[in-house]
């Protein structure tokens, strides 16, 4: 299986973590086919420290989930957003993944922990045969201190003759939040021949503050055709503006596809507000695909709009959306929806463990 666009994008912005001291050993309570087991019946929502071990074994189980490369490079980014740093260990596993996917979410995940206890481990990376594993090692090394590998990296961008190596240097620099690559960025807008490679580093200039690129991002969210609508909605969830605000909560209402409308609820939920709580939770269970996609089949279709729906609850934070949650998490309906239920579900709790330390 190949896995062309190396960016899986379970989750957009960071929480905090919810410290169960027993976390870091769940995982070996567990088969990798809980995944796809399912329960008999619709458990009831269980006490917060029970749902976060059994979310926590499911993020496991898909770290090492045999079958699909995709759920092991997804799983590596949802641990490094709602976890902590003492899963560094089982995102280390994933730096010797056979696919290359997997190791370059690994590298990114540790490289969003800023350890600098990995940088041996990573430094051999720098080298990797694949070179989008190659920036998100460099990507790492820089935010555990070593600025040594921004020529290389820069290099990658403006050189390398893969575009999807392009892609990920520039959406590795735009994590970095560091204002002075956007004359680099610019010239990338400018001068690549590759519409992804531009579009990314748009992304990274939008989150860096560039007002065109913002400015164009509200355009797509309104025109944008294909992907380009959701993508454009869910850049806008990481900046601020009325003018975000208001294109955000019209496409909630009005954008003509429900990946659209469910892009719009999440980036509201990263801004801090609810109106897509009713539209996500209904898409939890959504049904409606259109069979006459010859590239995208209906069984694509259905596990994409209900983990779209599922990391919008988890950003809406609402914990009436726990008990749906719970019970998707524990259906069989494919290990990507169920690692999506289990992130939203940490998500949610790490909501709450904030606003309790918050109102003391």
């Amino acid at each position: 299986m190949q896995h062309k666009r190396w960016r899986v994008g379970i989750i957009c912005g960071s929480r905090g973590r919810f410290p169960h001291p027993h976390c870091r050993a769940v995982y070996f309570t567990i088969l990798a086919g809980v995944l796809v087991s399912g329960c008999a019946s619709g458990p009831a929502v269980p006490s917060d420290t029970r749902l976060w071990d059994r979310a926590t074994q499911y993020i496991y189980a898909a770290a090492r989930f045999p079958d699909n490369p995709v759920v092991r490079a997804q799983a590596m980014e949802s641990i490094s957003q709602v976890m902590g740093p003492e899963e560094a260990l089982l995102l280390r596993e994933g730096l010797d993944d056979e696919h290359p996917g997997v190791r370059f979410a690994a590298c990114m995940a540790l490289g969003q922990f800023a350890d600098p206890d990995a940088r041996e481990v990573i430094r051999p990376l720098v080298n990797d045969p694949d070179g989008s594993v190659q920036v998100a090692a460099c990507f790492a090394m820089e935010r555990m201190g070593d600025t040594s590998y921004r020529v290389p990296w820069r290099d990658a961008l403006v050189r390398h003759p893969d575009p999807i190596v392009r892609r990920n240097a520039a959406l590795a620099l735009g994590r970095l939040r560091d204002k002075s690559v956007l004359a680099l960025l610019r010239r990338i807008v400018a001068e690549d021949d590759d519409d992804g490679v531009r579009l990314q580093a748009l992304e990274a200039m939008a989150f860096l503050g560039d007002e065109h690129a913002i400015s164009r991002f509200v355009q797509d969210a309104y025109g944008g055709l294909g992907f380009k609508q959701p993508f454009a909605l869910l850049t806008l969830g990481r900046v601020t503006g009325e003018q975000v605000l208001g294109a955000l909560r019209t496409r909630l209402t009005s954008a003509p596809y429900i990946e659209a409308r469910l892009a719009a609820a999440r980036s509201l939920g990263m801004q801090g507000y609810d109106e897509g709580y009713a539209l996500a939770l209904k898409s939890l269970a959504w049904n409606d695909p259109n069979a006459g996609l010859p590239d995208d089949p209906p069984e694509s279709q259905i596990m994409r709009v209900r983990c779209m729906a599922a990391l919008a609850l988890g950003e809406i934070g609402n914990r009436d959306a726990l008990g749906p949650l719970a019970r998707l998490m524990e259906k069989p309906e494919g290990p990507s929806v169920q690692l999506a239920a289990a992130t939203a579900i940490l998500m949610i709790l790490n909501s709450s463990l904030d606003e309790a330390f918050s109102s003391r």
